[in-house]
């Protein structure tokens, strides 16, 4: 059964993805009042949208983590309207709220049908409007509109000819287009070495138990480096102390000045001290700080005083500190638990070998939450939980790899997915 949003959800994927460069352009694309409109017209798309789909139990009960994580982060912003003092903390509380909502993506990415439309849009309408969008756009904000092409690459094998040269063209673009923008770098090669490693080492015996070892890698490692750092035993951001040799790259400023930038800088340990210290002080471990808070800070105070008269910084590069801070130790056990959720499901109980390596993908955007990917109502943000959700469909998962292709092939052209929809519905019928 469709709800009256059916046919809107796939256009939001353009609205979504504008809104992520928007604060990259030299021309003014909207202000945040208006943003704070489409944003919340987005949301309620979504959620209404959810409200009309048939969840099979299995997908019920796999997404109560889901459902958890979503309601505490409910509670903190509630609690977020008490705790807040001045306007910028209610601004902070209204586009830092609406990020942690973004969950709700999940439950409508439980229908494949729904998450094939969304990509199809993307594809014959968001990537030509971009071609105006990224006219004031320098080259490095690129990549956070383009952000679903790491979604397809993962589907390389089965896409067509014109579909793999231009995902790959996309990839080199978006994600080497600016080295020094080290997160695109990596966003957008990991899927790469993920289809060139489990693809093509799917049919050896002990590529399965590679994946599954993997997935609890990329769910432990961050947990462990922490400890290490805690302990003082070993910092994984210190690379000077670890990795030889000059890595310096130039680049030339909007005004035309060249800078330089150490690639091996370490700009993340101070954010983890300054987040544990500040929780420390306040005393805000178990609930966190609601996202109208942020932590205190010392590397950033003088700015922050000049805008909000406190040393205060509401959000920071790290997902999981923010995700600490605002919602505290209980939103950040549930945020483990919801990637391990998808991950474990998607790896451990699919048919077929791309719904796998979706998966695995989630278990790394976990790992890496722990670099970068800061809450925002974004393209990232937006995909990851795309992701989760397609990673706990049951119907995705349950699908061959020949109905997997047809899917795909759907995203592309117009005739494909008119072909995949008759033969879902002979096999609905045969059932």
């Amino acid at each position: 059964m469709n709800s009256k949003f059916s046919k809107i959800i796939p256009f939001t994927i353009l609205l979504i993805a504008i809104h992520s460069v928007q604060r990259y352009s030299s021309f003014p694309l909207g202000n945040t009042a208006l943003w704070w409109i489409v944003d919340a017209f987005i949301l309620f798309a979504f959620f209404w949208e959810s409200r009309y789909q048939v969840v099979p139990r299995e997908d019920y009960l796999s997404m109560r983590v889901v459902k958890w994580y979503l309601l505490w982060n409910c509670f903190s912003i509630f609690r977020g309207f008490f705790v807040a003092e001045i306007y910028w903390d209610y601004k902070g509380l209204v586009s830092m709220g609406m990020a942690l909502l973004m969950p709700i993506v999940a439950y409508v990415a439980l229908n494949k049908d729904r998450v094939q439309e969304i990509m199809a849009f993307f594809i014959r309408y968001a990537l030509p409007v971009a071609i105006v969008v990224f006219l004031p756009l320098p080259i490095g904000a690129w990549g956070w509109y383009l952000f679903p092409i790491t979604l397809l690459m993962l589907f390389f094998p089965l896409l067509p000819l014109k579909g793999k040269i231009m995902v790959l063209l996309i990839t080199i673009v978006a994600g080497f287009g600016d080295i020094t923008a080290r997160s695109h770098v990596i966003k957008y090669f990991v899927p790469v070495l993920f289809v060139l490693f489990f693809y093509t080492t799917r049919r050896f015996v002990l590529s399965t138990q590679i994946m599954r070892y993997t997935q609890k890698v990329l769910m432990l490692i961050p947990l462990l480096f922490f400890a290490l750092a805690v302990s003082g035993i070993f910092e994984i951001f210190k690379f000077d102390d670890y990795v030889d040799g000059s890595y310096v790259q130039k680049s030339k400023t909007e005004e035309g000045e060249i800078k330089e930038e150490n690639l091996k800088a370490d700009t993340r340990t101070f954010l983890y001290i300054e987040v544990l210290e500040s929780a420390k002080k306040y005393n805000y471990w178990l609930l966190g700080r609601t996202p109208a808070r942020g932590n205190e800070t010392i590397h950033f105070a003088e700015f922050n005083e000049e805008i909000t008269g406190r040393p205060e910084r509401l959000r920071n590069e790290v997902g999981i500190l923010n995700v600490f801070t605002w919602t505290g130790v209980i939103g950040t056990i549930l945020f483990f638990l919801v990637f391990f959720k998808a991950s474990h499901i998607a790896i451990y109980r699919s048919n077929n070998i791309y719904s796998k390596l979706i998966g695995l993908y989630v278990a790394f955007r976990w790992a890496y939450a722990w670099v970068e990917d800061a809450q925002a109502f974004d393209m990232n943000s937006c995909l990851i939980w795309l992701m989760i959700g397609l990673s706990i469909s049951s119907s995705f998962r349950k699908m061959g790899e020949a109905e997997v292709k047809l899917w795909v092939w759907g995203i592309f052209k117009q005739k494909h997915l008119l072909k995949y929809r008759h033969y879902r519905d002979l096999l609905i019928n045969e059932h």
